[in-house]
């Protein structure tokens, strides 16, 4: 009989040493669990029993609102015999734009990033960061952790409203006579392509090889006019976009 206890504890040993043991927790808890895409619970899981190997371990956000928060998501290793314990955190994060956007965001004297900028909160939490632009007066912002979304509205300096204005109002001047050209072209592009086709089809139904010539001009014309089309917009977007 004694014999036969040791053999059954000594089997059940061995076939624990087959498998690892996960402990999952998380702040919050009830978070879903899943490994390689499977559900297996809600948090705290206790002594889950695993065949050894890699696994991908994700945890979901019960507190996920937006986009500002995330899911918890990595690659584990259990082995055979030990316990793997996981205390699971959420990343959460912070955005910080302006109008105008473009703004430099500068911790101390080093720029950040440019505005609109998503961070983690826990990098910039108690932090004091600056919203510089060219032009404006900088704005000071504090990141308490409780504010998610920053729209900081910069300020012209004084003179630089007006100055931003003339600026506007030069580059539709300079605009202006480009779009002609645009549109002109554009129009001709269209128009010499149409005439091409239309006598590409006469040449089909008559066999006039003469009209081949007049129809190979027309194909030139009608490339030629489109580059300028495309080369004029480009052109103009250009201007309006820059500084």
């Amino acid at each position: 009989m004694l014999v036969i206890f040791i053999l059954v504890f000594v089997s059940k040993v061995f076939a624990q040493d087959d498998f690892g043991f996960l402990n999952i927790n998380s702040d919050p808890e009830k978070a879903l669990v899943y490994i390689d895409s499977k559900l297996i619970g809600l948090t705290p899981i206790v002594n889950l029993k695993v065949k050894p190997g890699a696994y991908i371990l994700k945890v979901k956000n019960p507190e996920m609102s937006d986009w500002l928060e995330s899911d918890y998501e990595q690659k584990i290793d259990v082995r055979a015999g030990d316990t793997l314990n996981l205390f699971v955190t959420f990343d959460k994060y912070v955005k910080i734009n302006s109008i105008p956007f473009g703004a430099d965001i500068f911790l101390g004297d080093s720029i950040l990033g440019v505005t609109p900028s998503v961070f983690k909160l826990k990098e910039l939490i108690g932090k004091r960061l600056k919203i510089s632009k060219k032009g404006y007066d900088e704005v000071e912002i504090f990141i308490d952790g409780k504010a998610r979304k920053f729209e900081v509205n910069l300020k012209p300096k004084n003179g630089v409203d007006d100055e931003l204005r003339k600026g506007s109002r030069d580059k539709l001047k300079m605009v202006l006579p480009i779009a002609v050209i645009s549109l002109s072209s554009g129009l001709f592009s269209i128009y010499f392509k149409t005439k091409a086709d239309a006598l590409y089809e006469e040449y089909l139904r008559t066999g006039d090889a003469g009209k081949l010539n007049t129809i190979k001009t027309y194909d030139r014309i009608s490339a030629f006019t489109l580059v300028i089309f495309e080369a004029t917009t480009l052109l103009g977007i250009y201007i309006l976009l820059s500084d």
